[in-house]
């Protein structure tokens, strides 16, 4: 009678387990929020890469199709293409000189980025253009931005040629 009574008195939990396994409980919550915060940050910096890319990839493009527009016009391949560092917007024929200007980011256009126009999306693209021969262009596009006090850079490098 007496072994049964003592085996009904030690069937909850004492005060230290308890603590104990709201303790493991909270171990397990805070690593769960910081995985979920850590994640969040390595999806933000995956966009601003891709965007960062993208207007790469644009800037090459616009260099190609000032060389490409040349042609059709019966200028010289490299006309308006000399060595140095320009600012290109996508809808532009021509080089400005480079000034460390953001890019804007015009939602009324549909999302383009710009120079004159809409909100500061915090990335900077730089053309740089180098003469190699009568014959070759090289034209680096790097883009620049700021994320979390960190500094980072996109860059990308073409070949145009006087093939025609």
């Amino acid at each position: 009678m007496k072994l049964e009574k003592l085996n009904k008195n030690n069937k909850g939990f004492t005060l230290l387990e308890t603590i104990v396994a709201v303790g493991v409980i909270m171990v397990g919550l805070i690593a769960v929020l910081v995985l979920i915060n850590s994640s969040l940050s390595y999806v933000s910096l995956i966009k601003d890469r891709l965007i960062a890319a993208y207007l790469n990839g644009e800037g090459l493009e616009v260099v190609r199709n000032i060389r490409d527009n040349n042609w059709l016009q019966l200028l010289a391949w490299n006309n308006g293409i000399s060595d140095g560092d320009y600012n290109i917007a996508y809808n532009s024929l021509s080089l400005s000189p480079y000034a460390d200007t953001e890019l804007m980011l015009d939602a009324s256009s549909g999302g383009l980025y710009n120079y004159s126009s809409g909100s500061p999306s915090g990335f900077k693209r730089k053309i740089s253009i180098a003469n190699l021969s009568s014959y070759e262009l090289r034209v680096v596009s790097m883009v620049t931005w700021r994320r979390k006090g960190i500094n980072y850079t996109n860059s990308a490098e073409d070949h145009l040629f006087n093939w025609k």
